[in-house]
C-alpha cells in the first residue's frame, strides 16, 4: 500500500479514522441516519510520473502502486473534439473522453484493479459485488487477472449478453428476486469475513469500495493533462450513485489544492429521472426517489448517496434529468457523430439540449461529456423502445 497515506477520514463529517476498509461508511453519519463515504489521506503532494501511462502515471494520490495492481491497461482514454455537433449546439467546444474505451467497455475498469489489490493485500480468497452489469464484467475479469474467485449477486432479470460476459472469466452468478437482496446476500458473507465486497450494501447506500472510487481520481488528472489550454465549464456524467462523480471531484480537488487548476468544473450529474434534482442536504440522501429508468439501468434506482450531493455542491455544480423516451435519439445523435453508446452513456446529449435551451448551459460553452460504456452492451429492446 502507497507509505504516502496517512489516515481516512468522513466525506461529509470529516470525522478522522483509521485505515481500513470501512463497508458501511461513516459510524458517526450512519448513526445519525445519513450514510457517507469515506476518502484516504495523503502526505505527499500530487506528482506525475512523466515516464509511464495510465493509473501508474500518478502514483502519489492511489493508494496501491502500478506492481500491485492486476493492470489490464485501463485509463489513458482518449478526448474526442465533436466540431459538427458543437456547433449545432452553439457551443464553443464540446469533447468526449471515451471510457468505453477502457479494456472491458466501461469506466468501471478504474475502480476495480484498485479493489481487487486491496482484496488480495487483506487475505481475501473471494471478490463480490452487487451488480447486473457494467461493474460484474469488470470486476469478474480482474479478479480472474489476480487469481481470485468472483461472485456477482444480480437480480433474477439479468440480461443473458450480461452473464455470457461474466461466466467466461470463470466467475459464479447468484440470481436474487429483488435489489436489495443482492446487498443482504453479500452483506451476510462480509460479515463472516468471507468475501471482500465492491459494492454498497446498505440502505440508505454510501459509494463503492473507497480504496476502489479512488481510482476515478485518474479520470479527473487525465482531463487536466489532455486540456492544456484549460478545463471546460461544464463535465456531464450519467449518474447512479455518484462513485465517478466523486471521483472526478476529488481529482480535480486534488489538482486545485496542488496549484495545477484554479477552478473546478462543474460537475453535473445526469439522471433518469429527477432524484438528486430533488435533493438538498444529506437528510434528502436518505429517501427513495422512484421513477422510470428502464432504457437506462446502468444509471437505475430509487436512491441517492451523499458522495453526489456533495461533488455537486462543492463543484459548483448541479443535477439534471431526460425522459426515458429521448433515449433512441440519443443514441441515434451521438452514433451520428460516430461514437456508439450504451443508453445511459447517450443521456448526457439529450440533458444538454434541455439545459442548453433553457439557458442554464450558456452558447458558447466548453463542454465535456464521459461516455462510460459502449453501445455494444444495449439491450436492442431497450435502446430502440
Amino acid at each position: 500500500m502507497n507509505p504516502g497515506i496517512t489516515g481516512m477520514y468522513c466525506i461529509s463529517c470529516g470525522a478522522d479514522f483509521t485505515v481500513g476498509d470501512h463497508p458501511f461508511g461513516c459510524d458517526h453519519c450512519r448513526r445519525r441516519g445519513t450514510p457517507a463515504s469515506l476518502s484516504i489521506r495523503y502526505a505527499d503532494p500530487f506528482v506525475l510520473d512523466q515516464g509511464r501511462r495510465g493509473m501508474a502515471r500518478y502514483p502519489a494520490r492511489l493508494p496501491y502502486a502500478d506492481g500491485e495492481l492486476p493492470s489490464l491497461g485501463e485509463g489513458d482514454t482518449p478526448l474526442v473534439s465533436l466540431p459538427r455537433l458543437a456547433g449545432e449546439l452553439g457551443l464553443g467546444q464540446l469533447l468526449v473522453k471515451n471510457e468505453f474505451q477502457n479494456p472491458t467497455g466501461s469506466h468501471k475498469d478504474r475502480m476495480n484493479p484498485l479493489i481487487v489489490a486491496r482484496a488480495r493485500q487483506q487475505g481475501y480468497e473471494t471478490v463480490a459485488a452487487a451488480s447486473s452489469g457494467n461493474e460484474g464484467v469488470s470486476l469478474a475479469c480482474y479478479a480472474a487477472a489476480a487469481g481470485l474467485r468472483c461472485v456477482i449477486v444480480a437480480t433474477s432479470g439479468m440480461d443473458p449478453l450480461w452473464q455470457q460476459a461474466i461466466l467466461a472469466t470463470g466467475a459464479e452468478i447468484v440470481l436474487t428476486e429483488t435489489a436489495p437482496a443482492r446487498w443482504d446476500y453479500i452483506k451476510e458473507r462480509v460479515d463472516r469475513g468471507e468475501w471482500f465486497s465492491a459494492t454498497n450494501l446498505i440502505d440508505p447506500p454510501v459509494g463503492s469500495a473507497c480504496f476502489g472510487v479512488q481510482g476515478y481520481k485518474v479520470l479527473a488528472y487525465e482531463l487536466y493533462e489532455q486540456m492544456p489550454e484549460g478545463l471546460a465549464q461544464y463535465i456531464l456524467v450519467p449518474v447512479g450513485r455518484g462513485d465517478l462523480l466523486w471521483g472526478l471531484y476529488e481529482g480535480f480537488a486534488e489538482l486545485r489544492e496542488a496549484g495545477l487548476i484554479g477552478r473546478l468544473p462543474a460537475l453535473v450529474a445526469v439522471e433518469p429521472f429527477p432524484r438528486l434534482e430533488r435533493v438538498t442536504s444529506a437528510a434528502d440522501c436518505a429517501r427513495h426517489y422512484p421513477g422510470a429508468y428502464g432504457a437506462t439501468p446502468s444509471i437505475g434506482g430509487d436512491t441517492v448517496t451523499v458522495q453526489s450531493l456533495l461533488a455537486l455542491q462543492r463543484s459548483g455544480g448541479f443535477a439534471a434529468s431526460a425522459d426515458q423516451r429521448l433515449v433512441p435519439a440519443a443514441i441515434r445523435r451521438m452514433a451520428g457523430q460516430g461514437l456508439y453508446l450504451e443508453a445511459s452513456s447517450a443521456l448526457p446529449i439529450a440533458c444538454l439540449e434541455q439545459l442548453i435551451g433553457g439557458g442554464t448551459v450558456a452558447r458558447g460553452s466548453r463542454v465535456v461529456l464521459v461516455a462510460t460504456s459502449h453501445g455494444f452492451k444495449n439491450v436492442p429492446d431497450r435502446a430502440q423502445a
